[in-house]
């Protein structure tokens, strides 16, 4: 991308933040301090690497953003959840999915970082365990939302909570089971992911390298 261009990433960043701004104005103060959390989350990398150049795999972060404006901006501010009862379980896939990518492409760093040399079919079993166990601690926060503010997260227009969370689950392990499938070919065939990863890889190594200490230099 061009110097000085606008980054599709950044254009989905305004829309979150905007959308945390509508949800206070609205009344919905902790929904919208919970949308600037996940904003801020969407910048670990480059805090992590301490770059602002830092940045996950391109195509990986625009997803992820997506995904995000289509939670919070589509179905929470807009109402797209209750209009469209389809709506939530094709959202769930979806994140179910990138879960799962985020998974392997932390994986992908220990491995290109030396912390982990496991074979490739226990990544993909941890990369399924990961959405799976990520996936049940969002239902359990469901079931506390519900039970704690009075809200309603659970259930829809087409079926019972019970049948809600368990359809769920399911979508997890779905989505986890495509990540790991996708995970490995997504990285070997993008070339400019790949690059990325490293270069993500690369500022973290750096950043965790100890300084060479300072030598005097006597005549």
């Amino acid at each position: 991308m061009k110097r000085g261009s606008l980054h599709p990433a950044d254009v989905l960043r305004v829309v979150i933040l905007l959308t945390a701004v509508g949800s206070m104005v609205r009344g919905s103060v902790l929904y919208g301090l919970f949308c600037l959390l996940a904003l801020g989350l969407t910048l670990v990398p480059a805090l992590v690497a301490r770059s602002p150049q830092a940045r996950a795999p391109f195509e990986l972060e625009l997803v992820l953003l997506v995904l995000m404006v289509g939670d919070m901006t589509l179905g929470n501010l807009l109402g797209l959840y209750v209009k469209l009862p389809w709506y939530d379980k094709v959202l769930h896939l979806g994140s179910s999915t990138l879960i799962g990518l985020i998974g392997f492409l932390s994986i992908y760093v220990l491995r290109a970082t030396g912390r982990t040399n496991l074979r490739p079919w226990i990544d993909g079993v941890l990369i399924l365990f990961m959405t799976l166990g990520v996936g049940a601690l969002w239902e359990i926060s469901e079931y506390a939302v519900d039970h704690l503010f009075g809200r309603t997260t659970q259930g829809s227009p087409m079926m019972g909570p019970l049948d809600d969370t368990m359809i769920d689950l399911i979508l997890d392990g779905v989505g986890g089971v495509v990540a790991a499938v996708l995970g490995p070919l997504y990285m070997r065939y993008s070339a400019r992911s790949r690059q990325r990863a490293r270069e993500l890889v690369a500022m973290i190594s750096r950043r965790r390298a100890p300084e060479p200490p300072d030598v005097m230099v006597t005549r």
